[in-house]
């Protein structure tokens, strides 16, 4: 069986109340310094050779979902097989509103630039962290609700049905890309700014409203035992909202 892993990288909010399906919205930041706005790619190789590349969101925006035909497995959550598998529990990603335990965020999918939506595949978090500390993006003052561990990026390995498809659909008219059974395929889905910084965890806030009296954003993390260096400059940080309610988007074949 061949599959489809799928790297999710920096400004991309992760809507999991569902067990049964999946969705990732890419956070649009336009309106700020030209450095601190973020625009997704998409890079599809096929067994390590680039196929396509779709860029900003120009290309890359309203909804877009993977089919499969036949159907695939249902989406599921991966299981560590060992302490030292790379691909860890998604439980380890940080949900905003667990952040906020006193309140309850208003959360609009729809204002993400873009939303891609799985409902096949297992998920899991990469890059651990631990030794994690929040803080308040004004005051300076530490969030008490936050995890101390927890992982940065995310995964999704979709198999491709034996004998059939996978095809990641665009809405807006951009074209579509075919998975082929026979071949195995890692797509990278990076939503970046040129400035690369931890304070850019205040974005995901974009789409809550009205905004709570804290927005935090991770000021310091250790790797591997080691603190990094100057995080706050250094990383930006997938997320997840755990509560916020979604619906499916209608299927086109």
């Amino acid at each position: 069986m061949n599959t489809i892993r799928f790297h999710f990288e920096d400004l991309c909010a992760f809507f999991s109340r569902y067990d049964s399906r999946l969705m990732v919205g890419l956070i649009s930041t336009d309106g700020e310094e030209p450095e601190n706005v973020h625009q997704p790619r998409i890079t599809i190789k096929r067994n390590g050779v680039v196929e396509r590349e779709y860029h900003t969101f120009a290309e890359i925006n309203g909804d877009i979902v993977l089919e499969l035909l036949p159907e695939g497995k249902p989406l599921s959550r991966y299981t560590p097989q060992s302490p030292g598998d790379p691909r860890r529990p998604f439980s380890l990603l940080v949900d905003i509103e667990k952040l906020h335990p006193q309140e309850k965020l208003n959360v609009d999918p729809q204002l993400c630039g873009a939303r891609l939506y799985f409902k096949n595949g297992e998920t899991y978090a990469t890059d651990p962290l631990t030794n994690a500390r929040f803080t308040d993006t004004k005051t300076g003052q530490p969030c008490e609700n936050a995890p101390t561990e927890l992982s940065a990026n995310v995964g999704i390995d979709v198999e491709i049905p034996e004998n059939g498809y996978a095809r990641l659909h665009f809405f807006n008219g951009t074209e579509d890309f075919i998975f082929q059974s026979g071949s195995d395929y890692e797509v990278e889905v990076i939503n970046q700014a040129e400035a690369i910084t931890g304070e850019h965890f205040k974005y995901f806030y974009n789409i809550v409203s009205p905004k709570p009296e804290h927005m935090w954003y991770c000021t310091a993390a250790d790797r591997h035992g080691l603190p990094i260096p100057g995080i706050v400059g250094g990383m930006c940080l997938a997320d997840t909202f755990g509560r916020a309610e979604w619906k499916w988007v209608k299927e086109s074949r």
